[in-house]
């Protein structure tokens, strides 16, 4: 009995065998060199459009000023200098702060103390003969008028360093827009230029991806002592700018 049940299962898994091999002989088979054709045109297909760039520039006068200034004293010991120092630099921030400059935007940026060595001589050794300290502030000017005045008064006060004058826009948001809504129209145009040359309708937008957003040039008066009576500035202007990559579908 067992025996037959055998013969039977085995029978009935090669009717099943033979069932399977006639229908994979009738089914259709797709070549290897079709397939790619077909992954080809569907590469090709998803990588068409049209691609530009846009540029859009603002320019804009300036609202605010930014000064590194600073304090350097030299004396034979640390105490001395550390005290003289930390004098001037409170007569500096006083005197800023008589201008209307809020302490926000008053702040230390650098504080060096540098031993001074007495220069070497054969077989003896070096040796501190002084100190050097510099207190070094950036301050924000949003008075802009006032910024020269600002700084013929820190001279006054004590400031022995001014690395810098920098020129900036208080909230550039809105200038922001403006010259991103510039970017969009121009890279727009062009695509429009270029479908019409190639005398193929310009699609929907695809994508579109936004650059770098910089003020400039920005403006500098470099001073490295101020000993000046005053401190002529000019503002001039800034540019806003913004770029844009945009991808145009071609119907």
């Amino acid at each position: 009995m067992q025996n037959r049940i055998t013969l039977a299962v085995a029978v009935l898994a090669l009717l099943i065998g033979a069932m399977l091999v006639a229908y994979l002989a009738a089914s259709p088979r797709v070549a290897p060199s079709a397939l790619n054709a077909a992954t080809s045109a569907l590469s090709t297909t998803a990588d068409a459009g049209i691609f530009v760039s846009g540029a859009g520039k603002v320019r804009v006068k300036p609202d605010i000023a930014q000064a590194s200034i600073g304090v350097e004293v030299t004396a034979a010991n640390l105490a001395d200098a550390t005290a003289q120092a930390n004098q001037k630099a409170s007569a500096l921030i006083e005197r800023i702060k008589s201008f209307g400059v809020a302490e926000r935007d008053i702040q230390t940026i650098q504080y060096n103390v540098q031993p001074i060595m007495s220069q070497p001589r054969t077989g003896s050794a070096l040796t501190i003969t002084g100190y050097r300290i510099s207190n070094t502030l950036s301050i924000t000017i949003r008075k802009i008028n006032d910024a020269g005045k600002i700084l013929d008064a820190a001279v006054a006060a004590g400031a022995n360093n001014i690395y810098g004058v920098s020129f900036g826009v208080d909230d550039p948001t809105p200038y922001q827009q403006q010259a991103r809504a510039l970017a969009v129209k121009d890279a727009t145009e062009k695509a429009k230029q270029l479908a019409q040359a190639a005398n193929i309708s310009l699609g929907k937008i695809v994508s579109i991806s936004e650059g770098g957003a910089s003020p400039r040039p920005v403006f500098r008066t470099a001073l490295a002592s101020a000993e000046a009576a005053s401190v002529p500035l000019e503002t001039g202007e800034l540019e806003i700018s913004i770029s844009v990559e945009m991808k145009f579908a071609v119907p």
